[in-house]
């Protein structure tokens, strides 16, 4: 959910710095509205409007596939990386900065999980770049708890702890049940999922293309590209099926036609000459993600690919094959040095 690289989301910082000053000013303004003291109320608006913008603010070199999300219950894994850490670190403050705010500890922790919960379905519905993933959500949930325990001890401590009240129970008890109903039944009805085996959703019937090549294109390419051509074509090694080709000014993929899902597809749009190189883990990750994103039957959420020595350019080339894969299905993604996909190749022969 939150980059780690910073250059796949250059609007990052511009809108926290936007977002920081509405929320921050609307809090002050209401707080002195109510005769309180502004400092708290302006400090938790400003954490809230860095979680609106990491986990939010659209990326460059990210994935923008089709609604889904990763439910994998090994994915509390993620947990141990950079990544996880990360996610867990962004809701430590908002929790914490929200206790001292409104002195009721479960109904705070119960809002950050559904915000978190939220959050990630927002990110797929949005197709900023970002993708929905449960591991996501434990890791935002346990920075959730973390924050409220530091700030109650930290209350107590100071002789003000926050009074335990049927209130507060009764709020978090209605925050976590109505609201995460909610969201469930909203990932249920519009939301494939996606778990450890990494099954797709069931395919259309033959008489639905798939996915069009026109949201296709705007979904990898971004608003703007223009749709050359298109072409029918076959490929045994990657499919069985017959696959759409579709040529764009900024590159070119393939689907299978029968299934709409997505073969393999090459960024041909040069890069920027100054793109500096990313650090080595920021680079798996963007490919990661990438692959999450777009080949999920293929990269699901618990998989850790392998990774070829760099090539002279720098470009990795990740390689990710299945669990219960007998060697043939697997998906090939290569980044570049400076964190940018270039290119993705699957092969899903039946």
């Amino acid at each position: 959910m939150l980059e780690v690289s910073l250059s796949a989301a250059p609007l990052l910082f511009p809108a926290f710095a936007v977002l920081g000053v509405l929320f921050g000013v609307a809090a002050f303004l209401l707080a002195r509205r109510r005769g309180r003291p502004p400092l708290g109320p302006v400090l938790w608006a400003v954490a809230l409007a860095g979680e609106s913008a990491a986990t939010l603010t659209p990326t460059t070199s990210g994935s923008f596939g089709r609604p889904s999300c990763v439910f994998d219950p090994g994915g509390w894994e993620v947990a141990h990386g950079l990544q996880g850490a990360l996610n867990l670190a962004l809701y430590v403050p908002l929790a914490a900065l929200g206790v001292w705010v409104f002195r009721r500890p479960l109904s705070v922790a119960a809002g950050c999980v559904l915000l978190s919960a939220g959050t990630e379905l927002v990110q797929t519905a949005l197709r900023t770049g970002r993708s929905c993933d449960v591991a996501d959500l434990l890791d935002n949930s346990s920075g959730a708890l973390l924050g409220t325990a530091a700030a109650v001890a930290a209350l107590a401590w100071a002789g003000r702890r926050p009074p335990a009240s049927r209130r507060d129970a009764l709020g978090a008890l209605g925050t976590a049940g109505g609201g995460l109903a909610a969201v469930a039944l909203v990932v249920w009805l519009y939301v494939p999922l996606y778990g450890p085996s990494g099954h797709p959703p069931p395919r259309p019937d033959l008489t639905d293309v798939g996915v069009p090549a026109q949201r296709l294109m705007v979904g990898l390419f971004g608003p703007g590209d223009r749709l050359e051509r298109t072409s029918l074509t076959t490929d045994t090694a990657r499919s069985a099926f017959p696959l759409t080709e579709a040529v764009t000014d900024r590159g070119r993929f393939r689907f299978e036609a029968w299934s709409g899902l997505l073969v393999s597809v090459e960024f041909t749009a040069p890069e920027a000459a100054a793109s500096p190189p990313r650090p080595e883990d920021e680079v798996l990750y963007t490919g990661t993600q990438f692959a999450r994103t777009w080949f999920p039957d293929l990269a699901p959420g618990d998989a850790r690919p392998t990774v070829a020595a760099p090539g002279p350019d720098g470009a990795r080339l990740l390689t990710f094959r299945p669990p219960d894969a007998s060697g043939t299905r697997l998906l090939e993604v290569t980044v570049s040095a400076s964190g940018r996909v270039l290119s993705a190749t699957a092969s899903r022969p039946r």
